[in-house]
Parts: C-alpha cells; sequence; structure tokens
C-alpha cells in the first residue's frame, strides 16, 4: 500500500457509502448495466476513453481505506479501469458475461471501483459496466456508457473532457429550501448543512490520516452466482404498454412491478393470501443542490412497498397500491425524512466492528425492479448506433430474490431478470419471465 504521504485524501464516506460499504462486506453491493452497440470502434480507443473519462469524474479513481481509528475514506489511486476483452459468440453471450461479473465481488481497498467488459464483433458488440454501489448509481452508469460512446465517435484522440469537481456525500446536498419547508425535522441539525465548494477544498486540505493496511483477499466476500435472464418489448407493445398504464391512471414501473408480484405469488402455487415486499430505488437528484444532474455517484433511494395478493387480485389493483404507496414515499418531506434518518444512524463517532453485525443478514424482500425510465441520451454517435441498454443488474446475497432491470430506450422497452442460483433455477427464472410477460398482455387486453 503507498505510504500516507502519497495519497490523495477525498473525504470520509457519507452515510450511504458507508452504510453500502458495511453491507458489501457480507454481500454483493455492486450491479451491470450493458450497452449494445452496432458500428465499428477501436478497442484501443476504447482504453484512452475510459482513462480520460476517470481524470474528468474523481470517483471513478478512487479506493476505500480505513484509518487507524476504523473510519473510511475515499482516496485518490491512479490505477486505470480495467477493460476486459471477449469474442462475441451469439446475441445471449453478454448475459453470460454479466453473470460472471456479478460473481466477482470488488476489493474496495483498491481502484478503482469501476471495471469494463466488451463483448466484441466487428459490427455489433455489447459494452459492460460494472459499479461498487457505493460510487455509482444506475443513471451514473447509463451517463459513463453515453460518454464512452461519445468520445469513441469523436474523430479527436484527446476528448479534453472539463474535470467535475468532487460532490460532498449525498446528506450535505439537500436544498435549503426543502430542509427549511420541512417543519418535522429538527430544523437546528447542522447534519444536512450544505457544504459550499470551499468547505469541500477544506476537507481535501485536512491532515492526511495514518491509513490501516488490509490483507486483499482475506476482506473479499463470498459472492454466489447469479442466473439472468432478458427480454424486450416492440416499439408496439411498449406503446401498448404506456397507453394502458394512462388509461388506468397508473404507471409503467408499477405495472412491470405488479406483473412481476403476481407471477411470483402463482410460482409459490398459493390460492392463499400471501404478502410480498417489493423494493423500487428512487432518483433522489433533483432534490439536491447543487443537482448533480450528470455527475457520477450515488444519488439514489429507495422505497420498500408491502402487497397483500390474492387469487382475486388483478394486475391493475396491484399496479394502483404501488402507485399510492410509492406516492407516500417520494415527496419531498419523506425523502429529506429518510436522508436526515440514515445520516442520524451514522455519526462521527460510528464504529464499522460495531455496526458490521447489522449487515450480516442480507436486505429481506420478494422483488426489487430498478426502473431507469424513458432514457434522455442518444442513439446515434456517428458511425455507432446505441441499439439498447439493459439492466441495471445486481443481486442482494447468497439467496437473493429477482432483481428486474428496466430501461426504454427511444421507443422500446428492454429488461433484465437476475437472481441467486441458490433462489431459482436457470429454468424457474425463465419462466418467471414468461409469466410476467403473459399477465401484462392479458392486462393490455382487459382494458
Amino acid at each position: 500500500m503507498n505510504h500516507p504521504q502519497e495519497i490523495s485524501v477525498y473525504r470520509s464516506l457519507g452515510a450511504w457509502e458507508y452504510s453500502t460499504w458495511l453491507y458489501d462486506q457480507f454481500h454483493p453491493a455492486h450491479f451491470s448495466l450493458v450497452a449494445q452497440v452496432t458500428g465499428e470502434f477501436s478497442l484501443e480507443k476504447l482504453k484512452q476513453t475510459l482513462y480520460h473519462l476517470q481524470q474528468r469524474h474523481p470517483l471513478l479513481r478512487v479506493r476505500i481505506a480505513v484509518d487507524e481509528t476504523e473510519k473510511p475514506w475515499l482516496v485518490e489511486d491512479a490505477a486505470q479501469i480495467p477493460l476486459r476483452v471477449v469474442q462475441r459468440q451469439g446475441s445471449q453471450h453478454w448475459e453470460r458475461e454479466v453473470e460472471r461479473e456479478l460473481g466477482i465481488p470488488f476489493i474496495w481497498t483498491q481502484a478503482p471501483l469501476v471495471r469494463s467488459v466488451v463483448v466484441h464483433s466487428p459490427h455489433i458488440s455489447e459494452l459492460i459496466v460494472t459499479c461498487h454501489h457505493a460510487i455509482a448509481d444506475g443513471l451514473s452508469a447509463l451517463y459513463l456508457i453515453r460518454d464512452i460512446l461519445s468520445a469513441l465517435a469523436n474523430k479527436n484522440a484527446d476528448p479534453q473532457l472539463k474535470p467535475l469537481p468532487l460532490l460532498p456525500p449525498l446528506q450535505n446536498l439537500v436544498s435549503r429550501e426543502l430542509h427549511h419547508n420541512s417543519p418535522s425535522l429538527d430544523q437546528s441539525s447542522d447534519n444536512l448543512n450544505l457544504l459550499n465548494e470551499e468547505n469541500i477544498q477544506s476537507q481535501k486540505a485536512l491532515q492526511k490520516p495514518t491509513f490501516k493496511n488490509f490483507d486483499h483477499h482475506a476482506i473479499r466476500p463470498t459472492s454466489s452466482y447469479a442466473h439472468l435472464c432478458s427480454g424486450s418489448f416492440s416499439p408496439e407493445t411498449t406503446q401498448l404498454l404506456i397507453s394502458s398504464c394512462k388509461q388506468k391512471q397508473t404507471s409503467v414501473h408499477t405495472a412491470i412491478c405488479a406483473a412481476f408480484l403476481m407471477a411470483i405469488y402463482r410460482q409459490n402455487c398459493s390460492e392463499q393470501a400471501l404478502t410480498l415486499k417489493c423494493v423500487s430505488p428512487i432518483n433522489i437528484r433533483s432534490y439536491l443542490t447543487p443537482v448533480p444532474e450528470e455527475d457520477f455517484g450515488f444519488y439514489a433511494s429507495v422505497t420498500l412497498t408491502l402487497h397483500t395478493l390474492t387469487p382475486d387480485l388483478t394486475l391493475w389493483d396491484i399496479a394502483h397500491s404501488l402507485k399510492e404507496q410509492l406516492h407516500q414515499a417520494t415527496t419531498p418531506e419523506t425523502i429529506l425524512a429518510i436522508i436526515a434518518h440514515s445520516q442520524a444512524e451514522i455519526t462521527p463517532n460510528s464504529n464499522p466492528q460495531e455496526d458490521r453485525p447489522n449487515m450480516a443478514e442480507p436486505f429481506g424482500y420478494e422483488l426489487a425492479v430498478s426502473n431507469l425510465g424513458r432514457l434522455n441520451i442518444p442513439q446515434k454517435f456517428a458511425e455507432l448506433e446505441l441499439q439498447a441498454i439493459y439492466g441495471p443488474v445486481g443481486q442482494n446475497g447468497a439467496k437473493s430474490a429477482p432483481i428486474v432491470g428496466v430501461a426504454t430506450l427511444g421507443k422500446q422497452l428492454f429488461f433484465t431478470l437476475a437472481c441467486s442460483k441458490l433462489t431459482l433455477s436457470s429454468t424457474e427464472l425463465e419462466d418467471l419471465k414468461k409469466e410476467a410477460i403473459k399477465l401484462l398482455n392479458l392486462a393490455f387486453e382487459s382494458w
């Protein structure tokens, strides 16, 4: 490990970064996003592009180091983003490579906390970006992929990308207006104060702590491999889904959640009432100041909804329940309360040795649906064309529940379904996907 004087300290981990870092020591806390691209590009230029983008985004060149008081810090490291190249063997080859990526946890003491794979052929390739969740959310990976494709299409060898500043932890970016408009919270709390650029620079100028050395392999968590399958809707089916949801006064996200919840219920072969928990990540960038519009980082929250399923419920019944619960969970006041609670849980005196036991059990739910929504990015990059985005793809522990990743690019919706091999076989996972699609098609017909 480098000597302390050679280390550029960025800052200590924020509350959610800290929790994710601890959780990752027991369960996988990384995810992949996949871009299918047509057109030829230089693999050498792809390597150069990854290097240039590292200079633009501070969190693409960090690792986590622990000081002598056990406090974790983000520190800068010059290690380049790894690029693994495999020759494309078929249209589903990328799924096997993502399964492999999910089975390889990050060693958080080694930089960077992001890696890439290209499943390559002369005319069509899949670019896979895998990130540690402590430093990135799904939208961050999406913007990174967009920037990679933009740079590949740029004839200039050096794209001259403007470096972005390192932002403080998420809880320090809550807008003053949001904070002041929430009378239910303690207005005197300074845990949610904004850090301006001067504060950020002063943090970086602090005396560098002395970091402990670790045996990298001793802290490597055990990760089971995941099964993965994917699918897409035609432009016509995608439009029918959107129109149906508008007609039923719900959303594409809640309809997809409902379809997979019903499929899980039916897979259990139960005629009795069954309560299932569904996790939905929420993009909270617009609640922050300055708004980290396209910065690389973790700017999301999650909400858990509960659904008691019975044989008589329709997909639209479940979708409406989801919509109501999500509406209550995504008000500015609720978002702020969640952030404030997370900050209250993690104090400067937090001790990882005491906090680790709380992370030993995986998050309990029966389904997670991570929906990036309608993507506001180009599809044409000079001679390259972005055909599809698949993911985010992740898993949550050795016996993780199914996780659905959804993205709508252009006129088509693309999705992935991943699950631990210890939870469902590949056949069972494929059957779950088919049942959810069948339920959606039946719901279309019902209106």
